[in-house]
């Protein structure tokens, strides 16, 4: 929570769920396609009923200040989709399966912009 407040990067171990204004959700985590540890997209979550996850209300944070209240669009860097990008027509963040270093991982790491390397 601390990282999210001060707009630096922060992994999330489960997924992350957006929730926009309408009430609708959509849910990101690891997921394996179309590589293995790619980032997808549903409309439940990817593991209720069996995780014990923990709710955490990034939104007044400021790494998700320019897209609070703002249209946003969900669109991937690359084939692989290990990078989507939430965006406003004022700012964004990245959400991408990459932890401690290393791409491949089952964490979703939100940023600005992506970790290095990356060479999809």
């Amino acid at each position: 929570m601390d990282a999210a407040e001060s707009d630096e990067t922060h992994d999330f171990g489960g997924e992350l769920a957006l929730t926009f204004q309408n009430g609708q959700k959509i849910f990101v985590s690891w997921v394996g396609e179309p590589v293995q540890y790619a980032i997808g997209t549903k409309d439940s979550s990817h593991f209720l009923p069996d995780a014990q996850l923990t709710d955490f209300d990034v939104s007044g944070t400021a790494m998700w200040a320019d897209l609070i209240g703002q249209d946003v669009a969900l669109q991937f860097t690359a084939p692989d989709n290990q990078v989507l990008t939430v965006s406003s027509v004022i700012g964004h963040v990245l959400l991408c399966s990459f932890e401690r270093g290393g791409w491949w991982a089952d964490e979703v790491t939100v940023c600005k912009q992506a970790p290095a390397p990356y060479d999809a």
